[in-house]
């Protein structure tokens, strides 16, 4: 099994340091370190928005300063991937989870227990494609981001609250979905991936858990010919059989060995045109983000040397 050695570790740590967004060397330092969690909070209030929300380019592709749900998504994942939880007793945490959550549940409006990920003003600023303004996004994303964030409220607001009373009441528009038979894209695979791994987490709906974790596995077998699937992230938190198992142990060599010249990572996806010349500037954001998200990958996959 490849593993990325601490002499490697040390090479990106330099460079993400000398490269990477202040949020995104914040995020690795978090998860090399928990001490240093706290960082994680103060580099995400510089995200927040006047209602509570998160804007101002938190996602790189998305040069809105306003906030939006799927802004708000990021913010929220990035809590929980350094290891954030309700049980812990900071009081900028508990500050930052309360106004996301009057945002999203007193700010933002929910069709069908989904939340639209994007508002009009994205189309007001530069933005990749896939961040333009849809008033009826959800034939494409689906119950993406809305399954991950209610995972992440369970995660991250204490049970006794009313943030997470609501989040109880609207998983379940979530869980009905997976009763439709139409096939997944990427954007299933991302919120519900991460949903089980909130709901696993908290010890929640273990029946919901199994039903997510099959249809997870189901779903992921159609796609055993596609090279570029992404089946280590979307099945992070799946036990896995022989077949899928060898599909993301491969794709993990291939995230070792995919190092770019300048030694960190790349990312793969562009903005799908070439309407704004910010494409370029969140091209060079991304090496440090996409190599933050590879090694928390590789780490929760045991890929990193002791």
């Amino acid at each position: 099994m490849n593993l990325l050695s601490k002499a490697e570790l040390s090479e990106i740590e330099y460079l993400l340091f000398n490269k990477a967004r202040d949020i995104d060397v914040s995020i690795y330092n978090a998860i090399v370190d928990p001490s240093n969690k706290e960082f994680v909070l103060d580099s995400l209030m510089l995200y927040m928005t006047k209602d509570g929300g998160m804007g101002s380019g938190l996602h790189i592709d998305n040069y809105n300063p306003n906030a939006s749900v799927y802004q708000v998504y990021e913010a929220l994942r990035m809590l929980s991937a350094v290891g954030f939880s309700s049980e812990e007793k900071n009081a900028l945490l508990e500050q930052i989870v309360n106004k996301l959550g009057n945002y999203l549940f007193n700010r933002c409006t929910v069709e069908d227990g989904l939340w639209n990920p994007f508002v009009k003003s994205n189309d007001d600023f530069a933005h990749s494609e896939e961040f333009s303004y849809l008033e009826h996004p959800y034939s494409i994303w689906g119950v993406h981001p809305t399954a991950a964030i209610l995972g992440y409220i369970l995660e991250l607001v204490q049970p006794t609250k009313a943030y997470y009373k609501k989040a109880l009441k609207q998983i379940g528009y979530i869980f009905a979905e997976l009763d439709k038979e139409k096939v997944w894209n990427e954007y299933q695979f991302i919120s519900f991936n991460a949903l089980l791994g909130s709901l696993k987490k908290m010890n929640l709906f273990p029946e919901e858990q199994t039903r997510i974790e099959e249809r997870l596995k189901k779903e992921a077998m159609l796609h055993l010919e596609e090279k570029e699937f992404n089946f280590a992230s979307y099945l992070s938190n799946v036990e896995l059989d022989s077949i899928l198992q060898d599909k993301v142990n491969s794709q993990l060599d291939e995230i070792l060995s995919s190092r770019a010249s300048h030694g960190l990572w790349e990312h793969k996806k562009g903005w799908g045109s070439n309407r704004y010349p910010e494409a370029d500037s969140a091209a060079l954001k991304w090496i440090g983000a996409e190599s933050v998200w590879n090694i928390i990958l590789l780490q929760k996959y045991g890929r990193i040397e002791e």
